[in-house]
């Protein structure tokens, strides 16, 4: 009975061993389980916001190039832009998709065809910056500004250099205002008191030994969805025409 009861005893003690064992083995199988998971998750976002990146920033670019080639002389500015757009659409879709990922483009000319001009702030928006640098190390520019309308205070255009500032008030009975600027030293062109003002821009010229384009009539918006096996994004975008 002694002998009977020891071994009863040991398959006992070898029963709770091969549980304790199964269970750390089942642990260690589930931490590598998760850990392989969250690998796979990690991995597969960083190719999604490079792909949502590239496509914001291909369709801004060419956005801006369809309202440029558009504006130029000859034919009707919005079908010559529709028609750019659309055919990068198509080409773009079927880029994406030979990597099994859907996307489709999409454009808003409200603002375009409403002649809704972009506020001077530094992203066009009312919520933008109302104060902002437009450009640096200007040596020789000429900048031309049409007010549209002003909600409050003045709109400055103003010249920062090493010697001090000076401000240039254009308000709202000045609807076109041309200011030539000639500075000895290289200088900054700052706008101030933007978001209460509406209206467009366009600044010429060399800086740092450059010549130099800034510009802007209007904020369209583009709505970007990409589809794939795992994920669904859809974005909209501000993008400013022309540069």
């Amino acid at each position: 009975m002694d002998i009977i009861e020891n071994r009863d005893a040991q398959f006992v003690l070898l029963a709770g061993f091969i549980i304790a064992v199964g269970l750390v083995i089942t642990t260690l199988l589930l931490n590598s389980i998760a850990f392989e998971g969250n690998m796979a998750v990690d991995a597969g976002s960083s190719p999604i916001k490079y792909d949502i990146a590239n496509l914001m920033r291909i369709t801004a670019d060419e956005m801006k190039s369809a309202y440029r080639n558009a504006t130029a002389p000859g034919g009707y500015a919005i079908d010559n832009f529709n028609r750019q757009m659309r055919n990068f659409n198509g080409n773009v879709s079927k880029i994406y998709a030979l990597r099994g990922e859907g996307v489709n483009v999409s454009w808003d000319l409200n603002n375009w065809q409403n002649m809704q001009n972009a506020s001077f702030t530094d992203n066009g928006t009312a919520s933008g910056a109302s104060n902002w640098t437009v450009i640096e190390n200007v040596s020789r520019t000429n900048i031309t500004v049409n007010v549209v309308s002003v909600g409050g205070g003045t709109f400055q255009i103003g010249l920062i250099n090493a010697s001090g500032q000076s401000w240039t008030n254009v308000s709202a009975t000045q609807t076109v205002k041309n200011v030539n600027v000639i500075p000895i030293t290289p200088s900054s062109i700052v706008f101030r008191n933007g978001s209460t003002t509406s209206g467009n821009y366009s600044i010429n010229g060399t800086a740092s030994g450059r010549s130099f384009t800034r510009a802007r009539d209007y904020i369209l918006n583009a709505t970007l969805t990409l589809s794939t096996s795992r994920v669904r994004a859809n974005i909209t975008i501000p993008v400013s025409v022309p540069w």
